[in-house]
């Protein structure tokens, strides 16, 4: 069964939703590219990843709403409400 990625929370910080999605990518073996997770800049959240993301296989184990924009030759995903990005590729 798929799990459901909320367009947003509503409470909390503005990337909760995506967070099963990043210990997803984590369980699969993909590591930060930082010394933290999630960071902010002037556009937004970012979780900065290392490593390719494998997006059969997200869509296998997901389902994002429309505001959710998946990009495999960007290797991003990016929440267009709360202006949080997932980027993989580093």
């Amino acid at each position: 069964m798929k799990k459901i990625v909320n367009s947003y929370m509503g409470k909390g910080r503005d990337y909760d939703h995506l967070s099963p999605v990043v210990d997803f990518l984590l369980g699969q073996g993909l590591v930060s590219n930082n010394d933290f997770l999630w960071g902010n800049n002037r556009t937004g959240y970012f979780c900065h990843l290392k490593g390719d993301i494998d997006f059969s296989l997200l869509r296998d184990n997901f389902e994002f709403p429309d505001s959710i924009v998946l990009n495999e030759d960007l290797q991003t995903i990016d929440c267009q409400i709360t202006y949080s990005l997932i980027k993989g590729g580093f």
